[in-house]
């Protein structure tokens, strides 16, 4: 027997087939833009969505040298038969025969058409409302919707919106929770920043907001709404008397700079309840208002008042701008104020979670910054070649150094010295 390895035919100049090549010129420049045409088209042949604006001319044009599908004829007329805010009915009429089509310009749910809802949602996280939407479809040419209408869309995407942010919040809280790997039936103890925000700048604001964001996560955990001003009540004395169930009134009496602490004792009060966590870290801005109401909600001293570097930065730039202020030889640009600051928030940063390190950091960033060519105060900045003080750096390498800056008098240094006492820094 043969144990070669049999070939396969694959075929020979005769049996393969010819490539047609193109007899001219023109008929290979054709064949090039109609290889180019086809390449354009499978490009843009992905499919379109979402919204655009037309002017209904346009499409006017368009459908009158369309073919009527019934009796393939041109002459299709576009007209509009209802409106609804930015939604509209339309019907396709054929002027030669009984041909008609309806069509809608947005898709609904619920009798409801999603453009308006969209619309209007839009406008609220811009902080706008009736009236900016208004002018903006005055402007545009668009019609709109009334204002009645207007306020029952926004009343259920308002319902909607709540509904979506508890949902979210609860599961934060679980992330929260899982973190730590405790058990569904205990309360965890997280560390939580706080923070007020008002309507308008300033005490005179009628509506506020108190937000709790954890520390792990850096998620939403609560937020409280507050307003004292109801706009039924007082359009109609009456409703309060007759009515007041049947609508949401003010939840908060009192001056509007007190709602940051009313809205933190709140949250910290349903904490345990809602969210099975107990908020033992405190973070804040520097107001102590916030943290004077929880202090002790869930024990004696339960809750431990913690600070931001970024805010404790902040304080000392302020401190330093109101000293500059008052102390003559801190005038000029700011650049010494912004350096101070800037030191102080890095020797923090560097030094977290140990406290001797961090005023140490901190002392010889103070006497670097207050040095200069008449008084050298570089004995606290670290040594070495990768020391961040050019004085010490060029100390090692056998280099003079020469400080053109004046150093601050002695008076002023004395006054900035308060900021790093320990206590300022304990909270970081």
């Amino acid at each position: 027997l043969d144990d070669r390895k049999k070939i396969k035919f694959h075929g020979n100049r005769f049996t393969r087939e010819s490539v047609q090549e193109c007899s001219s010129a023109s008929a290979s420049k054709l064949k090039d833009s109609s290889l180019i045409c086809e390449e354009v088209l499978e490009s843009k042949s992905e499919e379109l969505t979402g919204n655009r604006i037309f002017d209904l001319q346009t499409l006017i044009s368009v459908f009158s040298v369309l073919c009527c599908p019934s009796c393939f004829s041109s002459g299709l007329k576009l007209t509009e038969d209802s409106r609804f805010g930015l939604c509209s009915n339309f019907s396709l009429h054929c002027t030669n025969c009984s041909f008609i089509e309806g069509f809608c310009s947005s898709p609904k749910v619920k009798k409801s058409s999603n453009i308006n809802k969209f619309f209007i949602l839009g406008l609220r996280l811009a902080g706008r409302g009736y009236t900016a939407g208004k002018k903006l479809c005055s402007t545009l040419s668009l019609p709109f919707l009334s204002k009645s209408s207007f306020r029952h869309q926004e009343k259920a995407i308002l319902e909607c919106v709540e509904m979506c942010s508890q949902e979210n919040m609860i599961r934060a809280a679980e992330e929260d929770r899982r973190l730590k790997v405790v058990p569904s039936n205990k309360i965890y103890s997280c560390g939580v920043s706080v923070d007020g925000t008002w309507q308008r700048r300033g005490y005179s604001s009628l509506n506020g907001c108190t937000t709790i964001i954890s520390i792990d996560t850096g998620k939403v955990l609560d937020a409280e709404i507050m307003s004292h001003y109801c706009r039924t009540c007082k359009t109609n004395h009456n409703v309060r008397y007759k009515n007041k169930e049947n609508h949401e009134c003010s939840n908060y009496v009192g001056s509007s700079g007190n709602m940051e602490p009313v809205g933190v004792y709140r949250m910290f009060e349903r904490s345990k309840r809602l969210r099975k966590l107990q908020y033992s870290q405190y973070y804040g801005d520097g107001d102590s208002k916030g943290f004077e109401e929880v202090k002790n909600i869930y024990g004696n001293n339960s809750v431990e008042k913690l600070e931001c570097i970024g805010h404790v930065q902040k304080r000392v730039g302020s401190r330093l701008r109101k000293l500059k202020k008052n102390e003559k030889g801190l005038g000029g640009k700011g650049k010494l104020t912004d350096k101070l600051q800037n030191y102080y928030g890095i020797a923090i940063r560097r030094n977290v979670g140990n406290l001797v390190e961090m005023q140490s950091a901190v002392i010889a960033a103070f006497f670097h910054c207050c040095s200069g060519k008449n008084k050298e105060m570089h004995r606290q900045c670290p040594t070495g070649p990768n020391s961040w003080c050019k004085f010490q750096k060029a100390k090692f390498a056998g280099i003079k150094f020469v400080d053109k800056s004046p150093a601050l008098p002695t008076s002023v240094v004395n006054s900035i010295k308060k900021l790093t006492w320990i206590f300022v820094i304990r909270n970081c």
